[in-house]
């Protein structure tokens, strides 16, 4: 991450590797998450605290690391619990 004058922020954000039982879906208690989708504009809405964006990322970056192979998704119904409305579920997916 670049801020405005060109520093960086290191963010770090602890991820289960991969291993023989696949991925791990982790989210943290205190998350509220709104997803959201918007027919008319096609546009996915992600909304959420600090917990429930931090949580996001580890999932993207669990499914970005080395060991993780195509195929590999985790996917969570609308009525998971996980979102605050059930308007839409969230499938993420590794393809290459």
């Amino acid at each position: 991450m670049t801020s405005g004058d060109g520093t960086t922020l290191l963010i770090s954000v602890d991820i289960r590797q991969v291993d023989e039982h696949g991925l791990v879906s982790n989210w943290d208690d205190d998350t509220k998450l709104w997803l959201s989708f918007q027919e008319q504009d096609r546009t996915i809405g992600i909304a959420g605290n600090s917990a429930a964006l931090t949580s996001l990322a580890r999932h993207l970056l669990t499914l970005a690391q080395a060991d993780a192979m195509p195929g590999h998704n985790l996917y969570w119904e609308p009525e998971s619990g996980w979102f605050e409305t059930n308007e839409a579920g969230l499938h993420i997916s590794l393809v290459e």
